[in-house]
């Protein structure tokens, strides 16, 4: 048996020295901007692995460019939130939350499409007497079933311990 786990970790250590991650690294310079330095854990350089800032809320692409061969670059701090997403190819992406500018972040107001062959409404939960009712007797039930069936299930348990003795 010990040879036998010898064997495999004589196969298997080969594949874990040549296994890396991608690296993303997010730094505030104190003036407006950050640097984004991107690298394999393995010291291998990520050049030309793609950096996007893309906005949370619309998931707009704020700013897009390749790593250059020293792995970072130095990009101003958008005034909404947003992401910063390393991609090094597949399964080696990365992504950090951005870092809020000395003034944060301003709001964004999301934008409402009116469409004047679809109108949208507004959900309200209704008040009616009939709903109340209605959702108190689903509980009723709800909790009637769940004891009868803990009921029933004592049941079948002493029934079998008293075949069991």
């Amino acid at each position: 048996m010990n040879k036998i786990v010898k064997l495999i970790l004589i196969f298997l250590v080969p594949a874990t020295l040549y296994s890396h991650s991608l690296l993303l690294n997010v730094f505030d310079n104190n003036d407006g901007t950050i640097t984004v330095e991107g690298m394999f854990n393995t010291g291998e350089s990520a050049a030309g692995a793609f950096v996007k800032l893309q906005a949370l809320n619309s998931g707009e692409i704020l700013f897009e460019k390749r790593l250059p061969d020293s792995n970072e670059l130095t990009i101003k701090i958008p005034k909404i939130k947003y992401q910063v997403l390393l991609d090094g190819g597949p399964g080696h992406t990365v992504i950090k939350e951005g870092i809020p500018p000395k003034e944060g972040f301003i709001k964004e107001e999301k934008k409402v499409k009116k469409n004047n062959n679809s109108k949208r409404m507004n959900a309200t939960i209704s008040s009616s007497k009939a709903v109340t009712i209605s959702i108190a007797i689903a509980f009723i039930l709800l909790f009637a079933t769940i004891f009868i069936s803990i009921r029933n299930t004592n049941k079948l348990i002493k029934e079998l311990q008293t075949k069991s003795r």
